[in-house]
């Protein structure tokens, strides 16, 4: 049995404060996570501005490499001032973060580098690309030049694919779209079980993002106290770095029904329980989507505007416009008229639903692990705290339309066939793993005079070349140990992939023996003798 100790290591260049907001720390965190979950060491490169979620992050166990800050905001009366020109986020040149993130780097080699930040452009990455093995960016703004391999922008836009035209290498992989909207499990577990909403509102989720700092949370309390309103529950939420928690706290305490939630972790919860939300147009509207819940949203920044009034006009949300501009008496208005508008209601949740599905950070999370070439992998027998893995790929969807049964194979079935498999003489379960972590495997199956092969590959591996040299591997090993045994394997007629792979390593196919011959579109192939 080979082990393989070598992590993937990833960093991620991001920021959160008062003015830049939490969002980007966040999508960043929910991407760390899944990532972490194939065994990755992913560390974050962080500066201390005020506002900053460096301790969240490393409440989270992922080590932060914090960069030094000066005070953005000092000699400013508000923290507020809408600076569009995002180099103004930070306090030092583009050159002087790079030279700070490449003192971070010293001898590591990241497998990738991933950058979340409207201050850096090409300017910043082609410094930092020669000393990373791959680069990646995330984006919402399509309004500068990028040197990357892959970018995501997961909004919702009618040009989506042509957005980064002329800005990106024409080699650079674009992840454009709300079907690749960084969301938590939580959310994707919660659509599973979400019940199917009326459009009645008796419940009101409110949450304007982790800072908001001029308070458009006690706006929308303040309109939510109107008496023509008070029936209504209201779920608040605040980020930890909210500067008017002490004035909303007061304004929870005087309106009936109405609870307050601080940097929670069971938000997915509170939006399966609403009718109605109220917030901004930031990267908590995918989440909003991806629940089905109705939502009246307002403008916090520029960057918001497009994507917003573009789902205003597909009809899945209503924009109010520019949240500055917006009246406590604007707010309430329109609360009134989503409570009066139940059917429409009703079609917007539906509407939702089919445009955010949560599975954009599992997809991510695959085109990242493919860019990471396998460097070394080994051999080994499965054991039984492998079963999950073996359920996992045998269940996935394209396994399922190959196999000759393609129904899913539920949980408990799986685990008595596994058991009994391996303690089966005449069965053998080959695993292969890399640092990357387990990437296939092989299954050797006594049938007759022959042995049945079958062999898969995890879905995040596929594309990169594996399948031939895994089976080859696989069958190498597996004869050194049962000299002199005929290997067939059978496979349905338009499953090229496979067939290719077979004939490749030296099996030929065969007429269907008289056992499979009623069986359509069945194949045999059998293993020529100069492979043995």
């Amino acid at each position: 049995m080979t082990m393989y100790n070598q992590s993937i290591l990833i960093l991620i260049r991001t920021d959160a404060s008062l003015k830049i907001g939490s969002g980007h720390v966040m999508r960043c965190l929910t991407l760390a996570e899944g990532l972490r979950g194939f065994g990755a060491d992913v560390r974050f490169v962080c500066r201390a501005y005020p506002g900053n979620l460096n301790d969240v992050i490393g409440k989270k166990e992922f080590k932060v490499h914090e960069l030094s800050a000066l005070d953005l905001y000092e000699g400013r009366e508000h923290y507020t001032e809408v600076v569009e020109d995002y180099t103004h986020w930070f306090n030092v040149t583009q050159e002087q973060d790079s030279v700070e993130t490449l003192d971070v780097l010293d001898s590591m080699c990241p497998d990738w580098l991933i950058v979340d930040h409207y201050g850096l452009d090409c300017n910043w990455e082609k410094r930092l690309r020669p000393h990373v093995h791959k680069l990646m960016v995330i984006d919402d703004l399509a309004n500068r030049l990028h040197d990357c391999d892959l970018l995501l922008d997961q909004n919702y836009f009618g040009d989506g694919e042509n957005r980064y035209e002329g800005l990106v290498p024409p080699t650079c992989t674009q992840l454009l779209g709300t079907r690749y909207a960084l969301l938590r499990p939580e959310f994707a577990e919660a659509r599973k079980k979400l019940r199917r909403r009326t459009g009645e509102i008796r419940c009101v989720f409110v949450f304007f993002g982790g800072t908001d700092p001029e308070n458009f949370t006690g706006c929308a309390l303040a309109a939510l106290s109107d008496p023509e309103l008070a029936r209504l529950e209201v779920d608040v939420v605040l980020g930890k770095t909210n500067p008017n928690r002490a004035s909303i706290e007061r304004q929870v305490a005087t309106r009936p029904n109405t609870n307050l939630y601080v940097q929670v972790k069971n938000i997915a919860e509170l939006m399966v329980r609403a009718d109605l939300a109220l917030g901004a147009g930031g990267a908590t509207t995918w989440e909003r989507l991806c629940l089905g819940l109705p939502s009246i949203v307002t403008i916090l920044s520029e960057n918001q505007r497009k994507f917003s009034e573009t789902l205003d006009k597909a009809g899945l949300q209503i924009c109010l416009g520019n949240a500055k501009e917006l009246s406590v008496s604007d707010l309430k208005f329109a609360i009134l008229k989503r409570l009066k508008t139940v059917e429409s209601n009703r079609r917007q949740s539906e509407q939702c639903l089919e445009v955010v599905d949560g599975k954009g950070t599992g997809i991510t999370k695959e085109m990242i692990l493919k860019g990471i070439p396998v460097k070394q992998w080994g051999i080994r027998s499965a054991s039984s705290a492998d079963c999950e893995f073996y359920w996992h790929w045998v269940n996935d969807p394209e396994v399922r339309r190959n196999a000759f049964n393609s129904e899913t194979i539920s949980w408990e079935d799986h685990q008595e066939w596994f058991h009994n498999k391996l303690n089966d003489s005449t069965s053998t379960l080959l695993l292969f793993e890399s640092h990357l972590g387990p990437i296939g495997q092989v299954r050797f199956e006594k049938s007759g005079q022959d042995f049945k092969i079958d062999f898969s590959i995890a879905r995040q591996f596929r594309g990169m070349g594996l399948g031939e040299q895994l089976l080859s591997e696989g069958i190498k090993l597996f004869l050194e140990n049962n000299q002199g045994s005929k290997l067939v394997s059978e496979v349905k007629e338009e499953n090229q992939a496979s067939k290719k792979i077979f004939k490749n390593i030296g099996f030929r196919e065969m007429p269907l023996s008289h056992r499979v011959k009623n069986m359509k579109k069945r194949l045999q192939l059998h293993l020529s003798p100069k492979t043995r």
